[in-house]
């Protein structure tokens, strides 16, 4: 059973290039035993990571947005099956994006409502949490009449969001989502010169937390068998 098929354009690159199929669960309706096998392929936004690594001379090196894309196949194939199962993978889904954010560092990950979008066919579950930022440090810097070379940033937390939604298609069952920060990353730093003048250094990773939104749904729209 291969995976969807999804647009990533030049944002997304697919991470999980070994994913398989997997059992998700199985249970029995009118005297049938029915298998749901899910195949779940995963991507992050390297643009945008590498754009961060290469303007904080390689110190902030992590994943700052990530998508996810999965196809639920019902053995024996049946719509009604599907239609039946939509509640269970929406459940299992969330469940997934929570232990997702977690693993990937997301401290106090609570859920949060739901949200719509236009061109998204079902509601999309709302899951927020904080990234705990690290003090960066840079070292080797030449400033001008400075005594200065190096330079801390960072710390503090970076506030994130998740969303996930599945829904039917023919007689499987479709889910996607991403996760993404929702705030911008900024500091400042003062380098004194001399007694009268001083040098301000501010930091600005240009996360652009609303591209990072849109780009997340462009890509749950373009999901597909």
């Amino acid at each position: 059973m291969p995976p969807p098929t999804v647009e990533t354009g030049d944002t997304w690159s697919l991470i999980t290039t070994d994913s398989q199929p997997r059992l998700i669960t199985e249970g029995s309706k009118l005297f049938i035993n029915y298998q749901a096998v899910g195949h779940i392929n995963r991507y992050e936004n390297a643009q945008l990571r590498n754009r961060i690594k290469q303007n904080t001379f390689g110190e902030v090196d992590r994943p700052f947005a990530v998508s996810f894309c999965g196809r639920v196949d019902i053995f024996p194939n049946s719509v009604s099956f599907a239609s039946d199962l939509v509640a269970d993978v929406d459940g299992r889904m969330l469940e997934r994006l929570k232990q997702a954010m977690s693993d990937f560092g997301v401290q106090n990950v609570t859920e949060s409502g739901t949200q719509t979008a236009a061109g998204i066919p079902a509601d999309l579950q709302v899951v927020e949490g904080e990234y705990q930022i690290d003090p960066v440090e840079i070292q080797g810097l030449d400033i001008p009449h400075s005594d200065t070379s190096r330079l801390e940033f960072g710390g503090g937390t970076l506030p994130i969001k998740g969303i996930v939604t599945n829904w039917k298609s023919e007689g499987s069952i479709l889910a996607a989502g991403g996760v993404y920060p929702t705030g911008q990353f900024r500091d400042s730093h003062t380098v004194e010169m001399s007694d009268a003048i001083n040098l301000t250094v501010n930091v600005d990773l240009s996360i652009a937390p609303n591209k990072r939104e849109q780009q997340a749904l462009e890509f749950i729209r373009s999901v597909s068998l």
